[in-house]
């Protein structure tokens, strides 16, 4: 794969011919035709289906196309900086993700930190499951991420961050939620609901399966929002991270339950890609996220 062939693919598929896309690029046709034949024989792959002069992108063509568009913006971002000596001194912004439990209240506080020091910096902050936020990270969308499980991925680089707690809560006026103490027992009857996006609730039932309760996810929500809702409307008892909940807490919106033999935390990590440098804004924030760690021990 070459850049020319890149352009080449990126003009055919966004012109959906390789006649437009030869003008587009002031080439001949036969040069366009080269480059597409070249990049299928490389990847031994088809990637358009060709029909009395429209090219239509195979699901191996539409796959590349993300990558290709994403190879490319970076390329003419590094033109772009290489003709301007000055906008090398210029740093781009912070781009860190975390999970709902890290960016419910860590991130925004080391954030006001990072702000305070760095005036200038802009910073693109983004919160998504385990899996969506290690996507990020190997799409180069973020440069950091705390993450609440350790990853298996060894382009990731990992380091220890701090404690979560998660909880099972419910709404001040369920019927549960009178009781001094729950038991397990009581667990397994309750509908319980929460995300599908913590490892950590597995951990949960994994142990109430151990103690013979088998009990089950009852309402799987798609956001931390939605199993408010559904707790505050008396549907089930939520499980969810403790920092979510903490203004909730507070205001007595919600009830955090006792339950005897179960206490749950769960390790968050520091996560970076590998052998990907660090651009100076996300360097000194994760000098700031160490010195956070550093100040619990």
């Amino acid at each position: 794969m070459n850049f020319a062939q890149l352009k080449a693919f990126q003009a055919v598929a966004n012109n959906g011919s390789i006649t437009g896309a030869a003008q587009l690029l002031h080439v001949s046709q036969p040069s366009v035709s080269k480059h597409l034949k070249n990049l299928e024989e490389d990847y031994g792959v088809k990637l358009f289906e060709r029909n009395a002069g429209a090219a239509e992108l195979t699901d191996a063509g539409s796959s590349l196309l993300r990558h290709a568009d994403a190879i490319l913006v970076h390329l003419d971002e590094a033109r772009k900086e290489l003709k301007s000596p000055k906008s090398l001194k210029i740093s781009g912004p912070l781009k860190i993700a975390g999970s709902y439990a890290a960016s419910a209240l860590v991130l925004p506080s080391l954030l006001v930190n990072f702000k305070n020091k760095h005036r200038d910096s802009s910073i693109i902050l983004r919160t998504g499951t385990t899996r969506e936020v290690k996507s990020m990270l190997l799409n180069s969308t973020v440069e950091i991420a705390l993450l609440n499980e350790l990853p298996v991925n060894p382009e990731f680089a990992s380091e220890p961050f701090r404690k979560e707690k998660l909880v099972v809560f419910a709404a001040p006026n369920h019927p549960l939620a009178k009781k001094k103490r729950l038991t397990l027992s009581d667990l397994r009857q309750a509908a319980l609901v929460t995300t599908g996006m913590a490892s950590a609730v597995d951990k949960m039932l994994n142990h109430l399966v151990h103690e013979g309760l088998g009990a089950k996810i009852a309402i799987q929500c798609g956001s931390p929002a939605s199993v408010k809702i559904v707790v505050k409307n008396k549907i089930g008892l939520g499980i969810l991270f403790q920092d979510m909940l903490i203004q909730e807490i507070r205001n007595k919106l919600f009830k955090v339950l006792e339950i005897p033999g179960l206490a749950l935390t769960v390790q968050s990590y520091i996560v970076y890609y590998k052998d990907r440098p660090l651009s100076p804004p996300a360097k000194d924030f994760l000098a700031l996220l160490r010195k956070r760690v550093h100040r619990s021990l």
